[in-house]
């Protein structure tokens, strides 16, 4: 009787031990899925508020670029919208101010005025290279340069052709060979370039 008495105590005590383990293993269940379900809905909120803010980015950028293709139309500015051409890339705009007038021949070629312009939208400012460019155009580190390609050995190549002349008495320049005072030195190999 007494090993019959130690085998239902023995047993009891299993029994509470297992219950006690179980009652521990789901509570820790119980824990883990509700950890589980927070981090689900923390992360459908993250995943919210990233397409929010993709969605701020996605219309910032397009009005940018909606700013930048109406501007010369839309805008306030002194320039005439045909003046205007859009280059893109680190500044958006090269103004040819007066370019249109002297078309129209009510300008003279010497009132040119080649003008860099960017746009900005809502609160964006201009970069470190933008900045570097505006400057060096505002003081006067600029330099016009007219190329002539030619096919050398069935490669092109660029000579640089600086000083260019204004045409004579207003009349177009009829795209022939530049003058001596027009021409600068050859590529670095010496050879000159046959016009």
């Amino acid at each position: 009787m007494v090993i019959f008495m130690a085998v239902v105590v023995v047993a009891v005590l299993l029994v509470r031990s297992a219950r006690a383990d179980a009652k521990a293993a789901q509570q820790r269940a119980d824990q883990a899925h509700h950890e589980l379900r927070n981090a689900l809905e923390n992360h459908d909120k993250a995943l919210a508020e990233r397409g929010k803010a993709s969605a701020r980015s996605a219309r910032s950028t397009f009005d940018g670029h909606v700013a930048e293709n109406a501007f010369p139309y839309a805008a306030k500015h002194i320039y005439h919208p045909k003046d205007i051409v859009h280059v893109g890339g680190i500044i958006d705009f090269l103004v040819f101010d007066g370019l249109f007038e002297i078309r129209q021949g009510t300008r003279a070629l010497d009132e040119l005025t080649v003008v860099l312009a960017d746009v900005k939208y809502g609160s964006s400012t201009l970069s470190r290279e933008q900045h570097a460019v505006l400057t060096a155009m505002n003081n006067g580190r600029t330099r016009g340069e007219h190329w002539k390609a030619r096919a050398d050995n069935a490669q092109l190549t660029y000579q640089p052709r600086r000083q260019m002349p204004l045409p004579r008495d207003g009349a177009p320049s009829a795209g022939g060979p530049p003058s001596a005072a027009a021409r600068v030195a050859g590529p670095a190999d010496g050879h000159t370039p046959k016009t």
